[in-house]
């Protein structure tokens, strides 16, 4: 039985141990070390003749998805030009159908107008033929002031220049009225009804018991609407109410 190993011979078994780890492995039994490396040489040029094979491939590859790419783009210019005047000529038309539409809008606009002045024209006509009439019927109302009439009090006979006149105007206004109606203006109804401030102008107030406050007493100028709309507002003379008088009862004081 042998003693315990010193210091020195662990240290040297150790090297040794180490040394022989690191050594070159040898080659295997039975192949020729020129053959092993023949064969090495040989898979590192099938290695470079593959990777330049691979390169090949690659750039093949990328030439026929080019040309693929290329049919692509040749086939949609292709579709393109054929597309392209047919498109053009629908934008043609659709620039026409707006100017046609910009046009027809242009010429309602411009026939509204003209209906409108001539429609002012009509009311402004139908204005002064009714008061041309309310003064032939005043002249008519009038008593004759001759000094023959007042003493034998004869009724007067009816003068044949005012009745007349006043068929006259009563077959004018009748004709305005009627073009109005054509005209789809209708007079806006406003004697003994409520004041209404969006078609119709308070210009003079009277106060007043009999009827209800803000009732239209008197129409001083007639209003009109047109299609729906408030062509001219009506002028008018509107109740108020009268004030409470002061009534004293004894020493008391009552409103």
């Amino acid at each position: 039985m042998t003693g315990p190993l010193t210091r020195d011979e662990i240290l040297r078994l150790l090297e040794q141990w180490v040394d022989g780890t690191l050594a070159a492995e040898e080659p295997p039994r039975g192949i020729d070390p020129e053959v092993l490396s023949a064969l090495t040489a040989g898979t590192e040029e099938e290695a470079a003749q593959a990777g330049r094979r691979a390169d090949t491939y690659a750039l093949w590859s990328a030439m026929t998805a080019l040309a693929q790419e290329v049919k692509l783009q040749g086939r949609a210019f292709k579709e393109l030009s054929d597309t392209l005047p047919e498109q053009a000529a629908h934008t043609v038309e659709e620039l026409r159908a707006a100017h046609r539409e910009r046009e027809r809008d242009l010429e309602r606009e411009v026939e509204r107008r003209c209906r409108k002045e001539a429609l002012a024209v009509l009311i402004d006509m139908r204005d002064r033929l009714s008061r041309g009439l309310d003064s032939v019927r005043l002249a008519s109302a009038r008593v004759p002031s001759g000094w023959l009439n007042r003493v034998l009090r004869r009724p007067s006979e009816p003068d044949p220049t005012i009745e007349a006149l006043t068929k006259g105007y009563e077959l004018a206004l009748e004709r305005l009225d009627q073009a109005l109606a054509d005209s789809n203006a209708r007079e806006i109804q406003c004697a003994g009804r409520t004041f209404d401030p969006r078609r119709m102008n308070a210009i003079d107030r009277e106060e007043s018991n009999a009827v209800p406050e803000g009732t239209v007493l008197e129409v001083y100028r007639t209003g009109y609407e047109w299609n729906g709309e408030i062509f001219r507002p009506a002028q008018v003379k509107v109740s108020c109410a009268r004030p409470m008088e002061k009534a004293i009862v004894g020493n008391e004081e009552y409103e």
